[in-house]
């Protein structure tokens, strides 16, 4: 990691730890002045004292470290939250992930119609063309209503929430997309298809709301919603229970915009404090 970004990290590792830079000082034997100019970014210190100051914070350098894959993932979700980013666009993100969410419920309620057609007539009931529109448009709206969990796990330092809103894109994007290529089930079988999208979506959920649960500084509101996420996706995996939880789960992704919501609510209110 180069600087200032280096500094940056050792910034927040110091007060994530709650040391003053006298206190990280006392620790680790490094006078004021150097701590002072890493933070600032205005040296670029030898590894050795890198190692030093993280093993007073009781990190490594692992914790320094970003993967390819992390890099990208926050250049295609515009995650690179610095200096240059204007807090109007962190509003404009978790804004659009809100309005996204009520618009997945919407197109959902429309799929789950077609879905409900097709199983029992063989036929989509607005015709397949619809059903083909309102897929795509559900999978769009529910990756930018995911994307800002996404964000909210990395502001919030919730890393398990940020890596299930990952996944229940992939996995709500891999079925949408297969849904569309097998419009009649050709490929696989009806039964096959319905029992592993239950199996997925089951997984999804669990994620989802232990990633939930586990998310702290926005109050209850999470963790309620964690622990009904939970039970969906054990209704999910029981197979039988899918006919109740379909349904259920469109109803708890406004739970989800209300998640937003008090995030939004709560980093305006840091920003005040700060101020």
């Amino acid at each position: 990691m180069k600087q200032p970004q280096l500094g940056l990290k050792i910034l927040e590792l110091r007060q994530q730890k709650g040391f003053t830079q006298e206190e990280l000082v006392e620790q680790c034997n490094i006078s004021v002045r150097t701590i002072l100019r890493i933070e600032a970014g205005e040296v670029m210190p030898r590894v050795y004292t890198v190692k030093t100051i993280l093993a007073a914070l009781d990190r490594d350098l692992d914790d320094l470290q970003e993967s390819v894959f992390e890099k990208k993932v926050k250049k295609a979700f515009f995650l690179e939250i610095d200096d240059d980013k204007k807090v109007s666009f962190l509003f404009n993100q978790l804004h659009l992930g809100w309005v996204a969410g009520i618009l997945s419920m919407l197109f959902l309620v429309f799929q789950l119609v077609e879905e409900t057609a097709f199983l029992t007539t063989k036929a989509y009931y607005f015709g397949e063309v619809f059903y083909v529109t309102v897929t795509i448009l559900a999978a769009i709206a529910f990756a930018l209503h995911m994307r800002a969990f996404v964000l909210i796990g990395e502001l919030f330092k919730a890393g398990f929430l940020k890596t299930s809103a990952l996944i229940a894109i992939a996995i709500n994007t891999l079925i949408a997309i297969y849904s569309i290529v097998d419009l009649h089930f050709q490929y696989i079988k009806l039964e096959a298809f319905a029992l592993i999208y239950s199996v997925l979506f089951g997984i999804v959920f669990i994620c989802m709301g232990i990633g939930l649960y586990k998310t702290n500084h926005l109050g209850q509101l999470p963790k309620v919603t964690g622990i009904i996420t939970l039970i969906l996706g054990f209704m999910f995996l029981t197979i039988i229970m899918v006919a109740i939880a379909g349904p259920a789960s469109i109803l708890v992704q406004g739970l989800y915009v209300a998640i937003i919501l008090r995030a939004i609510a709560t980093i305006k209110q840091q920003i005040t404090a700060e101020a």
